[in-house]
């Protein structure tokens, strides 16, 4: 009789021993695939930044490649000998500003890298860890760079100024591009809009500020067609990625 009480004791702390572990394995796991494309499609970062002051821009009434002192994601660049006659959808918004126009990091992070790229400026390149993750976060044709790989640095801070390489810039004035550059899986890298990414503490302002700008510029160059104000995200002129 002793024997069969201890057999039906271990029984029982053996049954309760697997469904606590059934229970807790379970509890760690995303609760639907949903929650598993969120966590590893969307950046780990928000912007609370978007690299540059809008009081810093400046307008001009000197010729622009493009008209434009700020062309969004997915501005539509006229096919050229660069592009093979074929047009491209710039996957960096691009901001044309006086040189020595302080830029800022985008987000709370540590520099990962500080390539030369191809026109002689610098990208400055940074994660959340650190190390050359699957989310880039760039400012890219900056010179001056301030900081160096390894380096913490907070939204906000300056971290380099605006390159002169873009010969299309009006006289005294240079050229930043920013961007979220998500690489690393199957297929190639890819961008997706930044803008798309700002932090609660800065989104409404962000945006506001943004489209008060677009409508500035439109009344200061006289033409109201250069900015889509229909669009759901200002800066976006589409929500897929683009390549590069």
């Amino acid at each position: 009789m002793l024997k069969i009480i201890l057999a039906v004791v271990v029984v029982g702390i053996i049954g309760a021993f697997f469904v606590f572990n059934q229970n807790f394995s379970e509890s760690k796991l995303p609760q639907n695939d949903k929650e598993v494309s969120q966590n590893e499609n969307e950046p780990p970062l928000k912007l609370k930044s978007i690299g540059v002051d809008f009081s810093d821009f400046k307008f001009t009434k000197n010729k622009l490649q493009f008209n434009r002192l700020f062309m969004g994601y997915g501005f539509v660049i006229p096919g050229n000998e660069t592009t093979s006659g074929k047009d491209k959808s710039n996957p960096q918004p691009t901001f044309i500003l006086p040189l020595g126009t302080p830029v800022r990091s985008l987000v709370d992070g540590v520099v990962a890298a500080t390539p030369t790229v191809w026109s002689g400026d610098y990208s400055i390149q940074v994660t959340k860890s650190g190390q050359m993750e699957r989310w880039v976060y760039e400012t890219e044709h900056v010179i001056n760079p301030k900081v160096k790989v390894g380096d913490k640095v907070t939204a906000g801070q300056i971290i380099a100024e605006v390159s002169d390489f873009d010969k299309g810039a009006p006289p005294g004035y240079g050229a930043v591009e920013i961007g979220i550059l998500h690489g690393g899986g199957e297929g190639p890298p890819e961008h997706v809009c930044p803008f798309a990414y700002l932090d609660d503490s800065i989104k409404e302002e962000t945006f506001t500020k943004m489209k008060a700008f677009f409508k500035s510029w439109e009344e200061y160059v006289g033409d109201q067609t250069l900015y889509d104000e229909s669009m759901p995200i200002p800066g976006c002129l589409t929500l897929d990625p683009i390549e590069g």
